[in-house]
């Protein structure tokens, strides 16, 4: 039942998200998913650092917070998490402060969509493969099997163990695929959401980056004359 009230809620909120008028005189630009460990926050910097571009990651919730003058903790609460229909209503009602699901993604494609449009930049995560237009950007999924990922954890994040980061990356994934789940409605994990889905198992990080910035030319040719 939960369920099927959540799937309810979330066509709600694209339809009313959707209002938004969507202006498509921007320039291109490139939309990061990823899963934890797979070295997706590196290679995204790396693409905005190759092709000189702006890296959008937890500034986009800076810029919420003015837009919506709350403290940027209150979002950071839903920031890539997903949350129960019945905590949403509740919490709206006890909580001043506290940002519905339909605010939060009201203002996060109003950001993100303008974000894109005044400037050639790199996103990370928060669903905007789904939000920007599909011939405004490149959407790509960065992956790696799961030993890879924890690997990784280990060795960059700085874990005591590799037993603390499988749970790292278990708790992660599970957040961000409810995350997209709730608020898109979709299963972050299909193909079809993306224009190219890249493992790291057995690329290095400048490898992918190099892979990503040539489809991104391949799909868009006249946006050469950018850089």
């Amino acid at each position: 039942m939960n369920r099927l009230v959540n799937k309810a809620i979330s066509q709600t909120q694209i339809r009313h998200v959707d209002k938004f008028k969507i202006r498509t005189d921007w320039k291109p630009d490139i939309a990061i998913s990823r899963d934890p460990g797979s070295g997706g926050s590196v290679i995204a910097e790396k693409i905005a650092t190759k092709l000189g571009w702006k890296f959008f990651n937890k500034k986009i919730m800076s810029e919420m917070s003015l837009e919506l003058g709350i403290p940027k903790e209150e979002l950071a609460h839903i920031d890539e998490h997903g949350r129960s229909w019945f905590a949403d209503i509740f919490h709206s009602f006890v909580n001043p402060n506290y940002v519905s699901d339909i605010r939060y993604l009201t203002h996060l494609k109003k950001i993100l969509n303008l974000a894109a449009k005044n400037q050639d930049i790199v996103i990370l995560g928060r669903g905007a493969n789904l939000i920007l237009p599909h011939d405004k950007c490149l959407r790509v999924r960065i992956t790696a099997s799961f030993k890879t990922r924890v690997d990784n954890t280990y060795k960059f994040e700085k874990k005591a163990n590799r037993e603390e980061a499988a749970s790292w990356v278990t708790h992660i994934e599970n957040q961000r695929n409810q995350f997209i789940r709730q608020y898109f409605g979709v299963n972050p994990h299909n193909p079809w959401n993306y224009d190219l889905v890249i493992s790291t198992d057995h690329l290095t990080f400048d490898q992918a980056r190099n892979i990503i910035i040539a489809a991104f030319y391949t799909k868009f040719p006249s946006a050469e004359k950018r850089t």
